[in-house]
């Protein structure tokens, strides 16, 4: 569902505010659980990139 999409359902006057805050917690989490995923692919394909790196490339972070 696009941003579009959404303002246009929340602009007609069909629905009650309750149905609509439902309906925008229901696109939130979605937009969530996404972020979440896509998170998840960064991180692998970040350990991908540092296993494939030389051993001598490969440093240890140190905290501050």
């Amino acid at each position: 569902m696009t941003m579009p999409e959404i303002e246009a359902m929340l602009a007609a006057g069909e629905k009650t505010t309750e149905e609509k805050l439902r309906l925008l917690q229901k696109v939130r989490a979605t937009l969530m659980a996404e972020v979440h995923d896509r998170q998840l692919m960064v991180d692998h394909v970040d350990y991908l990139i540092y296993m494939l790196q030389p051993p001598t490339k490969k440093t240890r972070r140190t905290r501050i």
